[in-house]
């Protein structure tokens, strides 16, 4: 059943290039101001946020068992295959980076900081900002793509192989009340508040990225440069203070080993530096996809073998 809710899921995806016409997130700032409206919630960090989060996964996963117990497997996936669409990440992941690397060929940095946004936080894009030259701007673009590739898509199948529709929804939760709090507006009676809450949710998010991560670094090992990749794999293994797109960008770079600029698809006019940087991107893409093909073909030799 898994299988089957991931391959329709996916198949979704691919139709429409994301979950978009499932992605309307305009409830959940409706849902974070009625939960912070609330005094007693507002007066000690973590319990709104708490609520924030695992509300909407409880009742997602009552619906779901009252689904399964009305209408059984055609309940489950009619319910878990749009839940698991709003799970994954916003916006088209590929459509992204083609337009960031069409305006990094023409060598138009502006445009391609703008492109590449989407792909961004607020801490990548003021780093984007005060980029000094191309190669620094790459180098935040590349560390900021490899983690939205993860959390978009890899992170949220794990947990729902792991816990089911909950879980993939549990991450999604988490990542969307990291960025609400990112987002909101300081005020000063509530500032110390905000900022516990904030910190809170960051360091929740790292804890369930940590497998997942982890996971994802192993797989890129065995289907991209094994010796480099399981290198920095069993490196960071058990560190607790790096930053998941840190780990992510050592991970990737370990499993693309040593790029050549000759793998870039861009044309000769196109400079030696600039096709190295393509080149590294494009690697990465095919990665990505060779990992995700990897991960649904070991869900189907499990349905298949248990």
């Amino acid at each position: 059943m898994a299988l089957l809710i991931v391959l329709l899921a996916l198949g979704l995806v691919q139709i429409w290039g994301s979950g978009g016409p499932l992605h309307r997130d305009a409830w959940f700032g409706h849902w974070q101001a009625l939960v912070f409206r609330q005094p007693s919630l507002r007066a000690r960090a973590g319990i709104g946020f708490g609520i924030l989060v695992l509300a909407p996964v409880v009742a997602v996963a009552i619906v779901l068992a009252l689904a399964e117990s009305l209408l059984g497997w055609l309940g489950v996936i009619l319910i878990s295959v749009p839940a698991l669409l709003y799970s994954f990440g916003r916006g088209n992941f590929n459509d992204t980076l083609a337009n960031y690397l069409r305006a990094w060929y023409q060598g138009d940095l502006e445009a391609a900081k703008a492109a590449a946004a989407p792909l961004m936080t607020s801490e990548d894009a003021c780093a984007a900002g005060q980029a000094p030259d191309a190669q620094t701007l790459h180098r935040v673009v590349f560390r900021a793509a490899v983690y939205r590739a993860f959390e978009r898509l890899f992170a949220v199948l794990f947990w729902f192989l792991l816990l089911g529709v909950p879980g993939a929804l549990l991450y999604r939760m988490s990542q969307m009340a990291l960025e609400a709090f990112a987002r909101a507006p300081q005020n000063p009676v509530e500032g110390d508040l905000l900022a516990q809450d904030r910190a809170l949710a960051a360091r929740w998010l790292w804890l369930i990225e940590w497998l997942p991560v982890r996971a994802l670094g192993f797989t890129l090992a065995i289907v991209g440069n094994f010796a480099g990749c399981y290198r920095v794999w069993r490196e960071r293994l058990t560190c607790r203070e790096t930053t998941t797109p840190d780990v992510l960008e050592h991970y990737m770079e370990g499993a693309l080993g040593g790029i050549d600029s000759s793998e870039c698809s861009a044309g000769v006019a196109v400079d030696e530096g600039q096709r190295l940087c393509g080149a590294e991107v494009e690697a990465m893409q095919a990665l990505l996809s060779r990992a995700l093909l990897m991960w649904i073909t070991l869900m189907a030799l499990y349905v298949l073998f248990w």
